[in-house]
């Protein structure tokens, strides 16, 4: 467990039961994914703009410099000289965020891509542009989806990654939160957090785990990263920060990925 093991599987073993531990394990690995860094692997970044792609739930808004991947639904232009409904000057921020929120409003999990900022950040400022992203990353992150940023000027990237990293949970709270990427630990602690105080042998019917060893492995994990500890009669409970934990990975996993992400190119 100190190494990292995300789980075991007891010999001898049967084929199903080494297939669930591998499906655990990249569940794992997808969950932490969506709790990481919103910087993204240009594969990663492709992928997301792929998937709204094929659900006609993609919208770009490029510059002058920007070039937009293939499938969009509708491309929004800004230039120097405005001519809605497609293509507006850095002064028409209102009416182009009018277009967004068009979209947005008719798209389930929405994904804007947005390219090539130069021309909004000249008119309106770098704090001024900086604000837009964060709105805008709530805007589509209050509908499950994303904004992805590309070709964005790095001085830029960097104080929006700077942030988000503000904005992050503390260093207790993401090893809570990667604790809870795992799917079986996330389960028992979603069950202790509805149940309340809980005894040993509660959990152990809901059949979270093939066996009482590996359930013991995962409560063990729970204690020693303090999302559970132990009351009266030996029942365990949901820590407070544990309960802080829990809601933030409930959040996000009602979203495929997170509500922003900023391309390194």
């Amino acid at each position: 467990m100190k190494g990292g093991a995300v789980d075991f599987v007891e010999k001898p073993y049967d084929l199903e039961a080494l297939r669930r531990t591998l499906r655990s394990v990249e569940d794992e690995r997808k969950a932490k994914a969506v709790i990481g860094s919103v910087i993204g692997t240009e594969s990663k970044i492709t992928g997301v703009l792929e998937e709204a792609a094929n659900r006609k739930a993609l919208l770009c808004v490029v510059g002058p410099a920007g070039t937009p991947p293939k499938g969009a639904s509708r491309i929004l232009r800004i230039d120097a000289d405005g001519r809605p409904p497609d293509v507006f000057a850095p002064a028409q921020l209102f009416h182009l965020n009018a277009a967004i929120d068009t979209f947005v409003g008719g798209a389930d999990r929405p994904v804007i891509f947005a390219a090539d900022l130069a021309l909004l950040e000249g008119v309106h400022g770098r704090a001024d542009m900086r604000l837009w992203i964060r709105h805008m990353s709530g805007k589509v992150g209050a509908k499950g989806g994303t904004l992805v940023l590309g070709a964005l000027d790095p001085s830029l990237a960097s104080e929006i990654g700077s942030e988000r990293e503000t904005e992050a949970p503390s260093e207790g709270l993401q090893g809570m939160l990667e604790s809870l990427a795992n799917p079986i630990r996330r389960a028992v602690v979603g069950h202790v957090f509805t149940s309340g105080p809980i005894a040993y042998s509660n959990i152990l019917k809901k059949n979270f785990v093939d066996s009482s060893s590996k359930l013991s492995f995962h409560l063990q994990k729970l204690l020693s990263d303090g999302l559970l500890t132990k009351v009266d009669a030996g029942r365990y409970s949901v820590t407070d920060a544990g309960q802080r934990a829990w809601n933030i990975v409930r959040a996000l996993s009602e979203q495929k990925h997170p509500s922003l992400l900023i391309s390194k190119t």
